[in-house]
């Protein structure tokens, strides 16, 4: 049996598909068929949540700590609300500078969330991590789409023998009116489709 952790913001929760239930669910059946084993998932999507708020359920939440410390494998969102925030005060103030700091932060809390996985994971069995990039729901707006470039830059650079980043952005550019649901912020059933297609992409060394 194959225990699949799922953590992070309303991409994990699925939010945006009435009934299918988001990625999570396909990835696990793309996980069973390639390992030839059952799959038990838990679902740990947190709708609005900042990279910070998934940080500090992995460091109290005892039910969460307990998924990821027996979890094969563990996929992470994090990131999209936190460039929301900057791209609504860049909108209001027109200062750049608001896309950095959220970048920084961005980048410190989801550094936290590898070293907490790590601890809870040390000297147990193997196990993947992969991680989803961010999409730009908002083509329209130069900054963003620059900004959300600079973010998964940034993301790939946390890759290593455990951790695999799926390339999102790609899939979804030029591509946001067939992916993306009636809010045309978050995927529908589609687009959730192929998040779970790039995540499955990304192989699953070192468990096979």
């Amino acid at each position: 049996m194959i225990q699949y952790a799922a953590i992070g913001d309303s991409l994990t929760a699925g939010v945006g598909e009435l009934f299918g239930g988001g990625f999570v669910p396909r990835y696990g059946r793309f996980i069973q068929e390639r390992m030839g084993q059952q799959v038990v998932y838990d679902k740990m999507g947190m709708s609005g949540a900042r990279s910070a708020d998934i940080l500090s359920v992995i460091n109290y939440d005892n039910k969460v700590r307990a998924a990821l410390q027996n979890a094969d494998i563990i996929t992470i969102t994090a990131g999209g609300n936190d460039l929301v925030d900057a791209a609504k005060a860049y909108t209001a103030h027109q200062d750049e500078d608001v896309f950095r700091q959220a970048i920084v932060k961005c980048r410190q809390n989801f550094g936290g969330i590898l070293s907490v996985i790590k601890q809870l994971k040390f000297g147990r069995k193997p196990y993947l991590i992969r991680a989803v990039d961010l999409y730009n729901p908002s083509p329209s707006m130069p900054e963003a789409n620059l900004w959300v470039k600079r973010f998964n830059r940034h993301l790939v650079s946390f890759e290593d023998a455990n951790l695999k980043i799926a390339n999102i952005f790609n899939s979804f550019q030029g591509r946001e009116r067939e992916l993306l649901s009636l809010d045309r912020f978050h995927p529908n059933g589609r687009g959730y489709g192929v998040i779970a297609e790039e995540l499955h992409k990304q192989g699953y060394g070192p468990l096979a």
